[in-house]
């Protein structure tokens, strides 16, 4: 099949929709996750900080955890992916559309959708610092952080897992990463060479239906958006995540 480069520091550009990799094997996918048995991985009572690149990231990635989750769950998106339709698509529509969907979808989940400064749509790893920054006040008092995988493979992805593990760093709180594209661009050998494992977390039948129900919220990405002959989240991605993964950051935090 053909592969997108992966670069000499474990980074995947993310290429345009004609230029796409071909999806792996969703048997490798599926394999790798009935070898990491499930076990409970956050307490159900604690306080969590998600962190998004887009408006989309936490349902598709973390759905299923917050919806059973009982602790305080609080999300902040760093971008309002005003982008994902194209240089013709009015940016200022898109964004105020996409951050509507995210709300929406973060009630099915019972989590909060928390305001904070957000930037450019496919730069934010320009902006690194600043997000850092922004969020260290928005981490008080809360017990664990969540973030896109620091290699998923689209760039604000990749920032945005760099920003949860600054904060880590800065907070000395536990983050715990969410998988987005990884699932379907990279095998599960890929996520080894980066020293990665994947963890299940269990989850109930209540959070798969809501898990479902918070992705349809998400419309402007899950169907086609003329003249866009197909949408910007395919199907066969979320068919990827058949059940809640994680991968523990151990390296962002002290201690």
């Amino acid at each position: 099949m053909t592969r997108h480069p992966i670069a000499a520091d474990g980074s995947l550009d993310f290429p345009p929709a004609d230029t796409a990799p071909a999806p792996v094997s969703f048997a490798e996918w599926h394999r790798a996750a009935t070898d990491a048995p499930p076990a409970p991985v956050l307490p159900p009572d604690a306080s969590l900080l998600v962190i998004a690149a887009h408006p989309d990231d936490e349902a598709i990635g973390a759905g299923r955890l917050l919806a059973d989750h009982r602790g305080l769950v609080r999300c902040v998106t760093l971008t309002a992916g005003e982008h994902c339709h194209g240089e013709d698509a009015d940016a200022g529509q898109v964004s105020r559309l996409r951050l509507r969907e995210w709300a929406e979808a973060l009630a099915v989940l019972g989590a909060e959708p928390v305001e904070t400064t957000r930037w450019p749509d496919g730069g934010l790893s320009g902006h690194e610092d600043e997000a850092t920054e922004a969020l260290a006040g928005l981490a008080t008092g809360v017990d664990f952080l969540l973030a896109p995988w620091q290699h998923d493979p689209h760039p604000d992805h990749e920032a945005a897992g760099r920003i949860g593990a600054s904060l880590a760093r800065r907070t000395g709180l536990p983050l715990w990463a969410y998988l987005v594209w990884t699932p379907y661009w990279l095998t599960p050998e890929d996520l080894a060479r980066r020293g990665a494992g994947l963890l299940t977390h269990p989850t109930s039948e209540r959070a798969e239906r809501l898990w479902r129900e918070a992705l349809d919220c998400h419309h402007s990405q899950l169907t086609a958006q003329p003249p866009a002959s197909h949408p910007v989240v395919p199907a066969a991605l979320l068919d990827r995540h058949d059940r809640q993964l994680l991968i523990r950051e151990t390296h962002a935090c002290h201690a």
